[in-house]
């Protein structure tokens, strides 16, 4: 883009308006296609402080699926909606769907070796220019599986070290399916501390790692089965589907999670 001094990158044009419309539009959508979306009950604390917050801040999300730039938007709108979001998105798509600009995402081109430098001006601009922003990248830079060991890309940390001080969340998301007929969407967030050493290789180590043990921990939960663990977002309602729960009442049967809940009852009374 000529003109800028940015080279290959393609401002935001971001409208408060258009975002909180979009964004509940986005809740229906997750209503509609997930059962529920949880977060665990710690991040909590961990968002509270983040709004709260007026340091500039940086939250790393993992990319397993598509849902995910709508899930952040999501988390953003539920959490953190007085704080203004950036994030980057490849050229081609912006090119497509040119209203995401009005939703604080900006073009990139990942071909270019200019990209990540241009990157980082329009970010460190936009921190300078109202401290609160928060900047959002999935740094793995593709799609992956949650199960695949966590590696990112230098983007945020090459940002995080041009700050003197600065916010950085790490966010993991899993889809999953438990006792209904229709998806989890899982989250948790944890809070990435600085490295001794604030320059590229401290924050890309810590990152890496903060990343790593925040999708462990989230995968751990997920695995018990236990709801209890999680706060729902959206969704949650208390029976599974007619069928399917009538289904179960003529068995005489419940399901595996309702089923622990009433065993942890009896054991609480023991």
């Amino acid at each position: 883009m000529s003109g800028t001094g940015l080279g290959s990158l393609t401002p935001a044009r971001p409208s408060s308006r258009f975002k909180t419309w979009f964004a509940r539009y986005v809740r229906r959508l997750l209503r509609r296609r997930f059962h529920a979306v949880r977060i665990e009950q710690s991040s909590l604390n961990v968002l509270s402080e983040l709004a709260d917050s007026s340091k500039p801040a940086i939250l790393l999300l993992n990319h397993s699926s598509w849902w995910d730039p709508l899930v952040a938007l999501f988390v953003e709108s539920y959490f953190v909606s007085q704080r203004p979001g950036l994030a980057p998105i490849d050229n081609e798509q912006l090119k497509r769907f040119g209203f995401f600009k009005r939703l604080g995402l900006f073009g990139i081109d990942p071909d270019d070796p200019k990209s990540l430098q241009a990157m980082r001006s329009y970010v460190l601009d936009a921190f300078q220019a109202d401290a609160s922003t928060m900047l959002w990248l999935t740094p793995q830079g593709r799609f992956t599986d949650v199960r695949v060991p966590i590696r990112i890309r230098p983007g945020a940390a090459n940002i995080a070290a041009s700050l003197s001080d600065v916010c950085v969340v790490s966010i993991a998301v899993e889809y999953i399916f438990w006792q209904e007929s229709r998806a989890e969407v899982l989250l948790r967030a944890a809070l990435v501390e600085a490295p001794a050493q604030k320059n590229t290789a401290g924050w890309q180590r810590v990152m890496t790692h903060g990343m790593q043990a925040n999708s462990d921990a989230l995968a751990d939960i997920a695995q018990s089965r236990d709801p209890s663990q999680f706060k729902a977002l959206v969704g949650d309602r208390a029976r599974t589907s007619f069928f399917y729960d009538l289904m179960l009442r003529l068995r005489g049967q419940q399901g595996e999670i309702a089923a622990r809940r009433e065993s942890d009852k009896e054991a609480a009374k023991a």
